[in-house]
């Protein structure tokens, strides 16, 4: 894992970010870490360093013309809006901004995927601290992920707590029935419990192991998700 940042994933700490935000021209001049290249169709995904700050950046600039004005613009606006509901609340990305209309940052946390850790033992309160901090995004945010099944969505930060990734499928759930919003924040739960079954199964519990199992006996259903809203920034106080 990399060393820890002395920047944490603290949501008291970011205070500044409006300070600390650069520009495409900034992103250009300056050295960048390529984490993933993607597809021709993903953005590319690199660490870049400014203001004192470690950032993550998704950037679809280097993609064809195709891909960035008909994918790119779509996403980065989408994921924009996810994140930035998301602001202090735990085990999300913090401290997002548009970079422009095609790339977005948000403050680094090191740390691997839940995927690339098999074997690996995760800290008692790993998963009990994940479940908290998808319920305060359903619940504080109103937004439903909708890609946790991908445990590449899912870190583990260099200090063992949970980092939910990845917000480009997530749909806002606040103008939904009850039923519907409670279905949608079943499918989350149902994918980090089917981890959690996975690493510690002894400590599921039987709620949860039966909330799993009723999910996945209509998992054809979440096909559906990438019809649902996409996710809008909250909107500033003082505007209409």
């Amino acid at each position: 894992m990399r060393p820890a940042s002395p920047e944490s994933h603290d949501p008291a700490r970011i205070t500044d970010v409006e300070a600390r935000r650069f520009t495409r021209a900034d992103l250009e001049r300056g050295p960048r870490e390529v984490l993933s290249e993607g597809r021709w169709a993903n953005a590319v995904l690199y660490l870049f360093q400014h203001g004192g700050v470690t950032w993550a950046v998704k950037d679809f600039g280097p993609r064809s013309f195709l891909a960035r004005n008909l994918i790119g613009r779509f996403l980065i606006r989408r994921e924009f809006g996810a994140l930035s509901r998301l602001a202090g609340i735990p085990a999300t990305p913090q401290g997002a901004f548009r970079v422009d209309a095609l790339a977005l940052a948000y403050r680094f946390v090191p740390g691997r995927s839940l995927r690339g850790l098999r074997g690996y033992k995760l800290p008692p309160d790993y998963f009990p601290a994940l479940e908290r901090g998808l319920r305060a995004v359903h619940g504080s945010a109103r937004l439903a992920h909708f890609d946790l099944r991908n445990a590449k969505n899912i870190l583990v930060t260099d200090a063992g707590e949970p980092l939910l990734l990845d917000f480009q499928s997530a749909a806002g759930t606040g103008w939904m029935p009850g039923p519907l919003r409670r279905f949608a924040e079943q499918v989350d739960l149902a994918a980090i419990y089917k981890h959690w079954q996975k690493r510690s199964p002894d400590t599921l519990g039987a709620d949860r192991a039966a909330a799993l199992g009723r999910m996945t006996r209509i998992r054809p259903l979440w096909a559906l998700r990438g019809y649902i809203g996409a996710p809008r920034p909250p909107r500033r106080k003082g505007k209409n």
